[in-house]
């Protein structure tokens, strides 16, 4: 049976967080990048470990009868043109949702003004920007098309490395981190502490109240080719914690 070693930083912060007292309530709000600004993230599980699980999980890595699988340079380079025509295309469907939505505010707008009105030059000036942009709005739908079939192609194209890849990590995982509940149970019972799990609100935030000691926020969501991750320790001062692509970490996970 194999037994593992906790790091010194572990077992040094078991001490700190053992040595805490008192508690108070901390509100988590978890935000990704969206064409428009920040999008909040709902209905989103969010963890708090009173230990660092990373800290965990490089302790396994580096106990691992053999070196973690990586993911080779060809599919990394891939997944870089993925994710480059992913944004060309919802940036070109973006512009041409932006010119759709012209032509329909100024078809309502024809259709409100009097009949008598149509020949006015207030009537012809919409007319003829309506006229300008059914051809714009044609090129851009097809230059969106055109992106999005591309995307899709080549993300069909690696489907069957992607499936191997993932096979061989999945076996590797299961061996190297066969102990980690093991380890996460001792911690928790030293520590005197629990795992706290909660789900975001509609506008993305959550509220917990935590023991006093140290605690990390931990919480993923998906984007094109992996996954956003945050495992931040929280700052004891802190009553609001804004979760965004500026304190998280972008990481390819199959």
């Amino acid at each position: 049976m194999r037994t593992y070693r906790l790091s010194t930083w572990i077992a040094a912060g078991a001490v700190f967080a053992l040595a805490g007292c008192g508690g108070s309530d901390l509100t988590v709000q978890v935000v990704a990048d969206g064409p428009e600004g920040p999008v909040p993230q709902a209905k989103l599980p969010v963890t708090f470990y009173p230990f660092d699980r990373d800290s965990i999980f490089d302790d396994l890595d580096a106990e691992a009868s053999s070196p973690k699988p990586e993911i080779p340079e060809a599919m990394l380079n891939t997944f870089a043109t993925i994710r480059g025509l992913q944004e060309q295309w919802r940036s070109k469907e973006s512009e041409w949702s932006g010119v759709r939505d012209r032509m329909q505010t100024l078809s309502d707008e024809m259709n409100a003004m009097d009949p008598r009105a149509r020949g006015t030059r207030e009537y012809m000036s919409k007319y003829e920007e309506f006229e300008s942009l059914e051809g714009r709005e044609q090129a851009l739908n097809n230059e969106k098309t055109e992106l999005f079939e591309r995307f899709t192609a080549l993300q069909d194209s690696v489907t069957a490395q992607v499936d191997s890849f993932r096979i061989v990590r999945d076996n590797w995982e299961e061996e190297a981190y066969a102990g980690y509940f093991d380890i996460e149970q001792d911690l928790l019972t030293q520590l005197k502490r629990e795992v706290y799990e909660d789900t975001t609100s509609a506008a993305g935030y959550v509220t917990r109240r935590l023991p006093g000691g140290d605690w990390w926020v931990t919480t993923r969501i998906r984007v094109p080719v992996g996954e956003f991750y945050w495992n931040l320790k929280v700052d004891s001062d802190l009553d609001t914690l804004r979760l965004d692509s500026q304190n998280g970490e972008e990481r390819i996970r199959l």
